[in-house]
């Protein structure tokens, strides 16, 4: 009992760091470095190597403390994230059959691609309509390229640093006995 709390204590603060490290860092880039973002990053690593119930965890800390330090609508980022994780969830089981460095790459890409769509999508809806849609601008394809090559190039470090430290996803292989 005192473990998972402690756990979950553990997954609150960082879950905070990042989203401090999003709004006050990252986004004080200029250009294409503002394009990082850390939280979906994050969002896909866990739910690739950590399942879902660990995702769930962390999109409901990380996107209520994105919430509160956003200036979009309460929830916004709790529901983007959402989605995305779902998307992403249902291809992962019902589509990509080992968890190699190119399904966690399709995984990072439809993830970015989910998550600019759902949150143009919700940004147009919920300011009343009267705004352009954001997916009809040069912009909006820019930073969706931006974020999705930042994505598949952390991902490739990050996949690699974590195969190399896990016990569990090395690769084994089967002596043969024979007889002789």
């Amino acid at each position: 009992m005192i473990k998972s709390i402690g756990q979950l204590f553990f997954l609150a603060l960082s879950c905070l760091a990042i989203a401090i490290l999003q709004f006050s860092f990252i986004s004080s880039f200029p250009g294409a470095f503002n394009q990082i973002n850390i939280g979906l990053i994050a969002m896909v690593f866990i739910l690739f190597f950590f399942g879902i119930k660990s995702a769930i965890l962390f999109i409901f800390f990380f996107g209520s403390f994105m919430d509160i330090f956003s200036f979009q609508f309460f929830s916004f980022h709790l529901l983007v994230l959402a989605t995305v994780s779902l998307v992403v969830y249902l291809i992962l089981e019902n589509w990509l059959t080992n968890k190699s460095l190119y399904s966690f790459w399709v995984l990072c890409l439809i993830a970015s691609v989910t998550y600019g769509f759902i949150s143009s999508i919700l940004l147009f809806v919920f300011s009343g309509l009267g705004g352009g849609f954001s997916i009809f601008s040069l912009y909006f394809w820019q930073s969706l390229l931006y974020q999705s090559l930042w994505l598949l190039l952390v991902a490739s470090l990050f996949f690699n640093i974590f195969v190399s430290l896990a016990k569990r996803f090395k690769p084994f292989f089967l002596e043969k006995k024979g007889v002789i």
